[in-house]
């Protein structure tokens, strides 16, 4: 038994190593909703009509931001999340909205009154909030370029929560002007 104690262990090295490299980068959190988790992909039509997955953005830090027309602290919110879009997205921030339960004749006016400009993505049956376990309108949560979770913050995301958030997972990220708020 002791002679094929050396042949074991190297067969459960290569297993070992095998398993590591299968599993890729970045994929040692285990997947779900929480801070330090892997991020459940989703796939939802923007309001253009196309079909975008959260996994498209691997490789970005991603805010996924979801609200409601209807929502007073989402509306406060939005320019902020716009400004911060704006001033991050050539360092490799993505900004998702999530509008939950509404139509795209409902979004339309909306999107342009704030002038979103970054994907506003329609949840129209409410499955991707479901899935995220929110219970209230906003909820913003920011991945790292892994797609790993780094923020589940609930309620009204300020500026300067922002400016906080995104300084630690992008490079210059002290740059965002928060003098909107």
């Amino acid at each position: 038994m002791l002679k094929s104690w050396p042949k074991l262990a190297g067969i459960l090295l290569v297993l070992a190593m095998v398993g590591v490299a299968c599993a890729g980068p970045g994929s040692g959190a285990v997947q779900g909703v929480n801070q330090g988790n892997q991020a459940r992909d989703f796939t939802l039509e923007t309001l253009e009509g196309a079909e975008l997955s959260l996994q498209d953005y691997r490789g970005k830090v991603v805010l996924v931001n979801f609200w409601a027309t209807w929502c007073t602290p989402c509306r406060d919110e939005i320019p902020d999340i716009q400004a911060a879009y704006e001033a991050y997205q050539d360092d490799g921030f993505v900004v998702l909205g999530i509008n939950v339960e509404e139509s795209r004749q409902q979004l339309e006016p909306f999107v342009a009154e704030l002038g979103i400009t970054y994907p506003v993505l329609l949840d129209e049956t409410g499955q991707v909030l479901k899935m995220y376990r929110a219970i209230g309108l906003p909820i913003s949560v920011i991945l790292d370029r892994d797609g790993v979770i780094q923020v589940r913050h609930v309620g009204l995301v300020t500026a300067a929560q922002l400016e906080h958030y995104l300084a630690e997972l992008l490079p210059g990220g002290d740059k965002f002007d928060d003098s909107t708020t």
